[in-house]
């Protein structure tokens, strides 16, 4: 099955809708989130603590959850160059990512290299957390996985924060 073509139109029905429901569509009559996908996140957050075990534990029980093909839109703030603060759609299958488009544009974005998976996110944190670094972090309460990270200190200009939403199971 090839992948559905994503417009611009379609990337704003896709954000729009999967933070609503999966059974509203969008004015061009397609889902809102894409062929044979669900939405699993909760826009509902809770505090963690940012410990290590507390992280180790969060990222195991995502990993055991078996969701290896995904999307979700992520936002980093960081004091860094480039496109990579720009909002993005993260399309991950089997683990990997396959395709980032930018939100504001609709377009493919070059260098996927730049972006993590929810796992790499949770590997981030637990390796500044190893090493002594700050970790800051809100849970999504219906997956347990980051909605807002913060790894080493952004106020220091030394660190990332990263905004995670709109995770759809495909």
């Amino acid at each position: 099955m090839n992948a559905p073509v994503i417009t611009l139109q379609r990337l704003s029905c896709f954000v729009a809708g999967s933070l609503i429901a999966v059974s509203i569509g969008c004015a061009d009559g397609s889902p809102a989130t894409g062929v044979n996908a669900h939405v699993v996140a909760s826009r509902d957050t809770i505090p963690g603590t940012g410990e290590l075990s507390e992280l180790q534990e969060r990222r195991a029980a995502w990993v055991s959850r078996g969701i290896d093909d995904y999307r979700f839109t992520l936002q980093i703030s960081c004091f860094c160059g480039g496109d990579i603060t720009r909002p993005v759609l993260i399309e991950v299958r089997g683990s990997a990512i396959v395709k980032v488009w930018d939100l504001e544009t609709g377009k493919a974005v070059a260098n996927r290299s730049a972006y993590p998976t929810i796992t790499r996110l949770f590997d981030a944190a637990i390796a500044e957390r190893s090493r002594g670094g700050n970790v800051t972090v809100a849970y999504d309460q219906a997956l347990g996985i980051p909605a807002r990270l913060e790894v080493g200190t952004i106020a220091n200009d030394a660190g990332v924060l990263y905004f995670v939403g709109s995770v759809v199971r495909l």
